[in-house]
């Protein structure tokens, strides 16, 4: 199969959205909740520091997903919301993070089968 073909051909189907469906409120909220904590929320408002008695927590600045990941993620989310019964298929792992993948998985959402370095689209 011819990767690119496929992908120009997906990219102008009625079947693919970069958009969203409507319910970025709804996925912001579940993504904070699951993704965030108030304990992180805490320490990025002291500075990004946390001081325990003689221990000091410094939390990067950078901390958090990129702003493709939480784009990519916030898209699954509203994808599976948007069709709860359907069977959904991502390309790649959204991010080299175990648990983001795991959510994935959980959510029934399937990623591509890669075999020898080539894509098995089923």
């Amino acid at each position: 199969m011819d990767t690119k073909a496929f992908t120009r051909a997906l990219k102008k189907s009625e079947n693919y959205n970069r958009k969203g469906f409507g319910h970025a409120e709804e996925v912001a909220t579940v993504m904070q909740s699951v993704y965030q904590s108030n304990l992180i929320q805490q320490i990025k408002d002291n500075d990004y520091t946390l001081q325990k008695g003689d221990v000091t927590i410094k939390l990067a600045k950078a901390f958090g997903f990129c702003w493709g990941v939480e784009r990519s993620v916030a898209i699954a989310y509203e994808t599976r919301q948007h069709f709860p019964n359907q069977q959904i298929w991502i390309t790649y792992e959204l991010i080299h993070n175990p648990s983001v993948n795991q959510d994935m998985r959980d959510m029934k959402v399937k990623f591509i089968p890669v075999i020898d370095g080539k894509k098995i689209f089923l």
